[in-house]
């Protein structure tokens, strides 16, 4: 299968891994070192706890998570969603300010800009171990006024590197000093690619819409509006796995169990790729075979059906074309079949997509 010249980057990237993260990772440690959570935050994260009821006076929802290999640990990518309306956007300087700007003709007036400012909060509890931290990051965004719409729903990020386990996230969204404050919880496992002997596995896959490449990688952990960043990439990911027909975006996933080479130290997978519309087993669209050096597989699809069309008179073909067709509005399956080429592995992967 053709894969986009991008997958080089992607190579480059996975290399990169084992320094880039090692510095992340000390960076995290002194930010831990300077920062803990307010008491009147934590109470409140703690009430919760136990029974993982949400407090909704900052109405928010974790939406998606995904991990991905960091030196000897895992990169954990936590997705959220907020309403414009719930963070509270207020014009830029205040009514003071723009007072003092009517007042002085002669400044040429920029367009209204609006800013919200939150904290988050956020503690892993390892459940099967003793690892437990305390995160705390602000965060800001500005908005032109003439494009902001209190209803409309945007997706957050943030990231952080984590060990293996099974953890419970519990997260809050301050404002107003503490005097609002939203909370969240999640319980979510990271595997160990170290303890799987048996098969191979997948954690949870993302599509990617646009992706660039960074100058460097973040050496703090930041919230991001609309993207994630993983090492030097930040990448803009298909929000609900939805897609339209005909469209091309790029699969993004990590093997994990597989064995490299012992002579070249290099991995060699192959991934058959089809959908399926749910409960049928017949596939849809078939896609050409990939081959892969890398745990880390970046791979586009262009989800169109090819359909062969023959034209007959009476029992005779006297005419057969291929043909594109759109995919109907609904839910399907995407199947990943993958086999490591050096143990014999195999693994079935389906991921749920949706077209619109």
């Amino acid at each position: 299968m053709r894969k986009k010249s991008f997958i080089v980057t992607i190579l480059i990237m996975f290399l990169m891994l084992g320094t880039t993260f090692t510095s992340v990772l000390m960076s995290q440690q002194e930010e831990e070192k300077a920062e803990i959570i307010p008491e009147e935050v934590k109470s409140i994260l703690l009430q919760g706890m136990e029974s993982r009821e949400p407090s909704m006076d900052i109405p928010f929802s974790i939406s998606d998570y995904y991990y991905l290999p960091a030196s000897q640990d895992l990169y954990f990518i936590l997705l959220f969603n907020a309403k414009n309306s719930a963070l509270v956007y207020t014009p830029v300087g205040g009514p003071a300010q723009e007072e003092e700007q009517e007042q002085q003709a002669f400044v040429e007036k920029t367009p209204d800009v609006l800013q919200t400012r939150f904290d988050v909060f956020m503690i892993f509890n390892q459940l099967n171990g003793n690892f437990e931290k305390e995160i705390f990051i602000p965060a800001g965004f500005q908005v032109n006024k003439n494009l902001y719409d209190p209803e409309k729903i945007e997706m957050y990020s943030t990231g952080y590197i984590l060990p293996p386990g099974e953890y419970l996230l519990s997260m809050a969204i301050a404002q107003d000093n503490y005097q609002k404050i939203g909370t969240q919880y999640l319980e979510f496992e990271i595997k160990d690619p170290a303890s799987i002997r048996k098969g191979l596995e997948v954690p949870p896959v993302f599509f990617v819409d646009d992706t660039q490449k960074m100058e460097a990688p973040e050496r703090k952990t930041y919230i991001h509006k609309g993207f994630f960043t993983y090492s030097i990439l930040k990448i803009k990911p298909v929000l609900n796995n939805t897609f339209s027909s005909g469209d091309t975006n790029e699969i993004f996933f990590y093997v994990m169990g597989g064995s490299p080479d012992p002579n070249t130290q290099r991995y060699d997978y192959t991934v058959n790729y089809e959908v399926l519309k749910e409960g049928q087993e017949e596939p849809l669209i078939r896609f050409a075979e990939g081959n892969y050096n890398s745990p880390i597989v970046i791979q586009p699809l262009k989800f169109e059906r090819t359909v062969l069309v023959r034209k007959t008179k009476g029992d005779e073909v006297i005419e057969e074309k291929k043909e594109t067709r759109d995919l109907e509005s609904g839910q399907y399956i995407l199947r990943l079949d993958i086999r490591d080429n050096i143990s014999g592995k195999t693994h079935t992967k389906d991921v749920e997509i949706t077209f619109k």
